[in-house]
């Protein structure tokens, strides 16, 4: 009859078994969610995550203004951390533009998909640039 009577006691309990529960359910879609990555096709999702960053030719314009760094973030924050990229822009005749590597850092697996997106500059000089990106799984060699 005490234990009734001390609501405190009761609800501390109730709150440890929602704990446990939210934790396994944590614990149980984590694995599933890390094995998503491993069967996405690397050069289609590379392609869609492109094609919705060039909003209004807005992937041109930094190439233009040579904001690699911003380039760089962009593409960053679109990609998974469970990925890997590496993107080189081309001009017209196939000659990098960007002076150094836009990647993220880690290992990589041996597995390494890339995809080519051209892309066209809106202002005057009207110029296109090929934005070639590779994807591969982070640290599963």
């Amino acid at each position: 009859m005490r234990i009734l009577r001390n609501n405190k006691g009761v609800a501390r309990i109730i709150e440890a078994f929602l704990a446990i529960l939210l934790l396994t359910a944590c614990i149980a879609i984590v694995p599933a969610y890390s094995t998503k990555t491993q069967t996405l096709n690397f050069s289609s999702f590379g392609l869609e995550t492109l094609t919705s960053l060039d909003n209004n030719g807005h992937l041109a314009a930094l190439v233009d203004v040579e904001n690699w760094d911003a380039l760089r973030s962009c593409v960053d924050s679109a990609i998974p951390l469970t990925l890997w990229f590496n993107l080189t822009v081309f001009d017209e005749n196939m000659k990098p533009i960007n002076p150094y590597a836009l990647c993220s850092s880690g290992s990589v697996s041996d597995n390494i998909d890339s995809t080519d997106y051209l892309s066209a500059s809106l202002n005057s000089t009207y110029r296109v640039y090929i934005l070639r990106l590779q994807l591969s799984q982070v640290g599963s060699q």
